[in-house]
């Protein structure tokens, strides 16, 4: 008999090495509305998806004392006793934060359609509204009872999240809906006189109400314009503040080309005005001193066409 029990051990020790003893695990964060036995005790084998308790609620810890994790692992066979009455195990459920910025994004789509959607954002009341949900729940949201004022772009409505879970939270929501107007503007600051070129020109987006009727839209508006004074860097430019590049400065010495059907003459002149490429202004005939209405042509050139008109002194 002894020599039978003796080689039942041997084959034991053969057959596998003796499964460790499970250990607690002192503090655990959980996905899930369930506590299971292998979040409380690492090395729990098969009794690992044991279910024993409900998970805590979002951003609360619970704390499991070692009298009552000596009960589960007795109540579920684990070879596990405390080791003093201090051993515990805290436990939280993962969460996340829907943030404002999110929610104002779902809302958009919820609230204004059509291409306006493109240049609309919205303005919450309170920019610190957040909703803590699981860990594993989705983005999405539902949006119900909403309210538009469409003159002020005032509304209201609930939020949910996350949409269709049982223990959703549901808020009240409040804000402005807010339209923006593509511009075209500089990208630094220009000088009075300075022309400006596509490299100079960038876009941004502003509130519709903060720009004026007669402000730039369209980049063509400004490419080969000259400032007719100090333009400041991704500010609004209205039309009256650029005009066609100075060609012709007062007092500069011009050539006139003056045609006719017989013939063509050019001559000196002193522009009276300053006047860019196809305007007209007066110029004073460095010979005869008369003052003629003349166009511009170009850099200090100027065009009379047919006899000279004359102009007063």
């Amino acid at each position: 008999m002894t020599r039978i029990f003796a080689a039942f051990i041997a084959l034991s020790l053969v057959a596998g090495p003796a499964l460790a003893d499970p250990t607690l695990n002192p503090s655990a964060t959980i996905t899930g509305d369930v506590i299971r036995i292998g979040d409380l005790f690492a090395g729990a084998g098969a009794a690992a998806q044991d279910t024993v308790a409900a998970a805590p609620a979002l951003g609360q810890h619970v704390t499991y004392k070692a009298a009552w994790l000596a009960a589960v692992a007795r109540e579920h066979h684990l070879s596990w006793t405390p080791g003093s009455d201090f051993d515990q195990v805290g436990v939280e459920r993962a969460n996340r934060a829907i943030n404002a910025d999110t929610i104002a994004a779902r809302l958009i789509g919820e609230i204004v359609t059509g291409p306006d959607s493109l240049n609309a954002d919205i303005q919450l009341d309170n920019p610190g509204l957040r909703f803590v949900v699981p860990a594993e729940a989705s983005d999405a949201i539902a949006v119900d009872g909403l309210n538009l004022d469409t003159r002020s772009g005032r509304f209201s409505a609930f939020v949910t999240a996350p949409a269709g879970a049982t223990d959703a939270q549901r808020q009240r929501v409040t804000g402005r809906v807010i339209y923006k107007v593509e511009l075209s503007v500089p990208n630094r600051a220009v000088q009075m006189g300075e022309i400006l070129r596509a490299s100079d020109i960038e876009s941004i987006k502003l509130p519709r109400d903060r720009v004026a009727a007669d402000s730039i839209v369209d980049a063509s508006q400004l490419v080969g314009k000259s400032a007719r004074h100090v333009l400041r860097a991704e500010q609004p430019v209205r039309l009256g503040d650029v005009q066609a590049p100075v060609l012709v400065h007062k007092g500069d010495i011009v050539e006139i080309d003056i045609s006719t059907e017989t013939m063509q003459l050019s001559a000196q002149g002193k522009a009276m005005d300053d006047g860019a490429l196809g305007t007209a202004i007066r110029v004073a005939n460095t010979k005869s001193n008369r003052v003629i209405d003349a166009t511009v042509t170009g850099s200090n050139r100027v065009t009379v066409g047919g006899p000279a008109r004359l102009a007063s002194r």
